[in-house]
């Protein structure tokens, strides 16, 4: 699981939309696998060699799974790239700077790849099925006669499997007759909906057996420990890729109190998460079966809001270094191309900016060969020409140290490669170089469109949580989810920041200078004070709900137990000790057996010799 969960965050970066409804929807299929077992091994697990065979194919399972995580598109399919359906402010990544062959074996590629990811993943989840099919078995098996009231249950269980597995072959059949080259759309609805109908029944299933009296109950301390554990799984997925970023902030010019609040904000966002699930998790269960269920399943949106929020600002503390740095190389080129100094110019003569290319491993002695060649050999238009490529390769550099260069099948990348291998001037050299820069910018924070809402959608999904658990007892926990409600919807309001956001990059060109710029309403962005924001939130809410439980301590008031006299007659007393305060009927639930039709099952499944049912 935890490998899964790792390349499905490492090989579907969230940066497009696209790639984020891709992990939006490929979660819960990682997470239903993992969490229809946990259902089955709260019951039925025993450590018997043929449940650890179960654990190996389980293992052989989310392994194979994560390798088709590279390249998934939940969209692949629906359309083609092609020339007649990109949009309009697309075709100029490749108008006049593409090659035909090269083009259209990167486009065949592209389109084949997500295919086959889809192919694969319908088999392995298929294969995941039989597996658990094979283990519901094999209790129907050993329970048939000695425990006759768990089969209706068992039997749902096994049809509703029989019904997964069906779907999930059906779909990689229906795969496997799509040709990657053309659309087809109705093949990839059918795959859409035999791969998420399992699920719906499966969870139904759950449901349904619920209700039934005389089937096993659900213990709320086996879910609490496996959806805790997967929360922190979660976590530890999310600070590797949070970690990974902060090694960009030592490529900066400089690293100062600024790279140093990235790196505090990164870290309260993590701690942050943990303190305010844990929490709400103080508070025991209301004890029911539907309630048990339903607050393990809602964790499959709260960790998808989870994931998403950690891996955004990961990529966010990655641009925020990058778009300085990115904005200091054109301050520099600016500079440099101005001076008034007399050619041919020295790299000594700017000690500055070769202190500061040097430092992002970029080539200055190079650059400054190239000016002095411009100056002296080349007409107006080849130095425009030349100072427009040497500008863009130093920031295709920087992009590259910073792993945020885009894939070599992009269109963009095409285009930068063309444009790099271009020998005649035009007239529209400056405005392909600002284009490029905006697109090179715009390729790297698409995820704000979405941090405002998956942020603070984390915050009103722990309120869901907390309130399907246990209802509030007094106006402190109360007034604790209501200021959740309050600021997670405030946070996800910010959403509508986005909107004109394509208008949100300048790059002026005035002269032989160019400046990259934001306007005044987009600066919250480009400053990178969303991730620091939305820590800042956290750390107010957690302080928020700690005063909240000093002040529920200061007022809560303790009975007293010492014995009250009661006179009844003159002369004789009778003591009436006070009772204790009643233990919670969820202060400490066991794992639960099944409710059996009679006290014979009773005994048996209570004795030592129960074959198949025990803690995990």
């Amino acid at each position: 699981m935890t490998t899964a969960l790792g390349n499905l965050a490492e090989n579907t970066p969230i940066l497009s939309v696209s790639a984020a409804i891709s992990f939006a929807t490929f979660f819960p299929l990682i997470w239903w696998v993992w969490a229809s077992q946990v259902a089955y091994s709260m019951h039925y697990h025993k450590n018997d060699w043929f449940h650890r065979i179960v654990a190996f194919l389980n293992l052989l399972v989310f392994g194979t799974l994560s390798a088709f995580t590279k390249d998934f598109d939940i969209e692949a399919g629906f359309y083609l790239t092609k020339s007649d359906d990109i949009p309009p402010t697309d075709i100029t990544f490749t108008l006049n700077f593409t090659n035909p062959a090269v083009v259209n074996v990167q486009r065949y590629r592209a389109e084949r790849l997500p295919i086959d990811a889809a192919r694969g993943i319908s088999l392995v989840l298929a294969l995941s099925r039989l597996v658990l099919l094979g283990q519901y078995l094999m209790v129907i098996l050993h329970s048939r006669k000695r425990f006759p009231s768990l089969q209706l249950g068992l039997y749902r269980h096994l049809g509703a499997l029989i019904f997964s597995a069906a779907c999930y072959f059906v779909a990689f059949g229906v795969m496997m007759a799509v040709n990657p080259q053309t659309e087809n759309i109705g093949a990839n609805v059918a795959r859409i909906l035999l791969w998420y109908l399992p699920l719906l029944a499966e969870i139904s299933v759950h449901y349904i057996n619920s209700d039934f009296n005389e089937y096993t109950t659900y213990s709320s301390k086996i879910i609490y420990e496996r959806a805790s554990g997967f929360f922190t799984v979660i976590l530890g997925t999310g600070l590797d890729k949070v970690t990974d970023g902060l090694q960009f902030l030592v490529g900066a010019l400089d690293f100062g109190s600024y790279n140093v609040a990235w790196a505090l904000c990164g870290a309260i966002v993590i701690v942050g998460e943990f303190s305010l699930y844990f929490e709400g998790n103080r508070e025991g269960f209301h004890y029911n079966n539907k309630r048990l269920l339903t607050w393990f399943f809602l964790h499959c949106i709260f960790l998808i809001c989870l994931m998403m929020t950690i891996l955004s600002c990961a990529l966010l503390i990655q641009y925020a270094n990058l778009s300085r740095v990115v904005q200091d190389i054109i301050t520099l080129f600016n500079n440099l191309v101005d001076t008034t100094a007399p050619f041919p110019l020295q790299a000594s003569e700017f000690p500055q900016a070769q202190q500061a290319f040097s430092r992002l491993g970029l080539p200055f002695d190079a650059l400054i060969a190239d000016v002095n060649t411009a100056t002296t050999n080349l007409t107006a238009p080849f130095q425009n020409l030349l100072f427009c490529q040497d500008l863009l390769l130093v920031i295709a550099i920087a992009y590259q140290e910073f792993e945020a260069y885009p894939d070599s099948n992009d269109p963009l990348a095409i285009r930068i490669d063309e444009f790099f291998s271009q020998e005649r001037p035009t007239s529209s050299d400056q405005q392909n170089l600002l284009d490029i820069v905006v697109a090179l910018a715009r390729s790297r924070t698409d995820e704000v469109e979405w941090f405002f809402g998956v942020a603070g959608g984390t915050i009103l999904m722990l309120v869901v949580l907390n309130l399907v658990k246990s209802w509030p007892k007094n106006k402190f926990q109360w007034a604790r989810l209501v200021s959740m409600v309050f600021s997670g919807t405030a946070f996800m309001l910010g959403s509508f920041i986005n909107i004109g956001r394509n208008r949100q990059f300048s790059v002026q060109n005035s002269g032989s200078k160019f400046e990259f710029s934001l306007p005044a309403i987009w600066s919250f962005t480009d400053s990178s004070w969303i991730v620091p924001a939305f820590a800042a939130l956290l750390t107010l809410q957690i302080g928020f709900n700690l005063s909240l439980r000093w002040f529920a301590g200061r007022t809560r008031t303790r009975p007293q137990s010492r014995p009250m006299d009661l006179v009844l007659l003159r002369g004789f007393e009778k003591k009436l000790v006070t009772r204790s305060p009643e233990e919670s009927p969820f202060a400490d639930i066991p794992v639960s057996l099944p409710r059996l039709s009679d006290d014979s099952e009773r005994e048996q499944l209570t004795s030592n010799n129960r074959p198949e049912i025990s803690e995990i």
